[in-house]
């Protein structure tokens, strides 16, 4: 009897369970397709808070509803004639489509469910709707751009094709929700296609403009500096009148550049320099192109406008640059008792020169640099039958005016031995590997 109470009491409460769920409406159990509306369900997790999940279920319904409003790229776009790669499509589509979400309106509350876990929203769009009110936010972003538009166009008259540049940024900026539409529209009574149009009049300035060096070829030893005479461009545009305020980018291949970023003034030079050459190698380029990147940073923040349009005006000069190596005259005195049979001392500099790409030469005038070694043995201490003997160098480097560019004293290297030859020998020794490992090394790395 127990158990068929317990049993028929379990069973009275599940039904009353089962009683008090609501039964899930057709547009849960089967989602409606319309050609006349957007639909949008979206659900969230009940939680304490009514409101938040209520916010959360509506959030989700929009985001389905956007998903439904297709991205389609006119052949009459501005998309469609920069034809971007299918990873800008992604972005600009995922962009885009926040977009939608954003500027949703005149969307209807169709119904709403919730079980014991879950709410649910249901809204619809007509596409009507849809279409009238997003017609006028287009004619709105046509209207600023137009305006910016214009403006460009009489300053690209004018051959102030840094301030149109900017202007026509800004007027893609304003149609960056509608960069995949036609966008049909009136300019000076003519009807046109605002996006083509847009594009290309941005093409037009950039292809417009060129930049060309001053010398095509130069000529620079290692450890020199290329200056502004030398890297001079001048940007103009396809008539030869000169263009100023031109963002200019420069890399050389060899480095060093300290400074790479340059404006046109109004003569149209822009120039750069190289403190110092440091490459091995024969010969290098240095290469400028327009700034496209600076030049966006001064028309928008906008993410999306700057990858769109980066790759424009990428076209690049260059200056061929040969790379000559610097001669050394070498000048050495050796004070000792015991004099060498050659000059050892000027064999070690001229070895380490010649395996750093440097030549030397015999007449000093000829040369880029003078290096200047004066060495000494001296007995220190004899006890004994044991002589100590200490060498020391005097190390300067000068160039072609007199300039000292390079000193070092060298000291406290010493040698002990039976005698004052053999110390002598084991201090000239150790003092000679010293200045090849040690102090050439160190001479290079200042020079170059």
């Amino acid at each position: 009897m127990i158990l068929i109470l317990t049993f028929t009491g379990w069973f009275g409460f599940s039904c009353m369970s089962t009683k008090n769920i609501p039964p899930k409406p057709d547009w849960l159990i089967s989602r409606p397709v319309s050609i006349m509306d957007y639909i949008g369900i979206g659900s969230a997790p009940l939680t304490s808070d009514v409101n938040d999940y209520r916010q959360l279920a509506k959030k989700n319904a929009l985001n389905d509803l956007a998903g439904e409003i297709s991205i389609t790229i006119s052949n009459t776009s501005f998309l469609h004639k920069l034809a971007v790669n299918d990873v800008f499509n992604e972005t600009f589509d995922s962009r885009t489509q926040t977009s939608i979400h954003e500027n949703l309106e005149g969307y209807t509350l169709i119904g709403t469910f919730e079980d014991k876990t879950t709410y649910w929203a249901y809204y619809s769009l007509s596409k009507s709707t849809y279409q009238s009110l997003k017609q006028q936010r287009i004619q709105k972003a046509l209207d600023n751009a137009l305006s910016k538009f214009s403006m460009a166009m009489q300053y690209k008259s004018d051959f102030e094709y840094y301030n149109a540049l900017v202007l026509f940024v800004k007027a893609t900026e304003d149609i960056k929700p509608y960069l995949a539409e036609p966008l049909l529209t009136k300019y000076k009574n003519t009807e046109i296609y605002f996006g083509n149009e847009l594009f290309n009049e941005i093409l037009a300035c950039f292809n417009a403009l060129k930049i060309v060096p001053v010398k095509s070829k130069i000529a620079v030893k290692r450890g020199q500096m290329i200056n502004d005479e030398s890297l001079t461009f001048i940007v103009s545009d396809h008539t030869d009148r000169h263009v100023e305020g031109i963002p200019v980018l420069a890399d050389f291949s060899g480095g060093g550049l300290i400074n790479n970023k340059a404006r046109s003034g109004k003569d149209g030079i822009v120039a750069f320099s190289i403190p110092k050459i440091r490459s091995k190698k024969n010969v290098e380029n240095f290469e400028a192109k327009i700034d496209v990147a600076t030049l966006l940073q001064d028309a928008t923040n906008d993410f999306i406008i700057k990858k769109l349009l980066r790759n424009f005006g990428n076209k690049t000069v260059a200056v061929e640059t040969t790379i000559l190596n610097p001669v050394f005259y070498i000048e050495t005195t050796e004070n000792s008792f015991v004099k060498p049979t050659i000059n050892e001392l000027k064999e070690v500099c001229k070895e380490t020169l010649i395996a750093n790409a440097c030549d030397f030469t015999e007449n000093r005038a000829e040369a880029d640099f003078v290096l200047t070694i004066v060495t000494d043995c001296r007995k220190t201490e004899e006890v004994n039958s044991v002589c100590k003997v200490n060498f020391t160098a005097e190390v300067t480097v000068q160039n072609q005016l007199g300039k000292t560019l390079y000193q070092r004293n060298v000291t406290d290297i010493m040698a002990t031995q039976r005698n004052c030859e053999a110390a002598e020998k084991e201090a000239d020794t150790k003092g000679k590997e010293y200045l090849k490992t040690r102090v050439m090394p160190d001479i290079l790395t200042q020079l170059f």
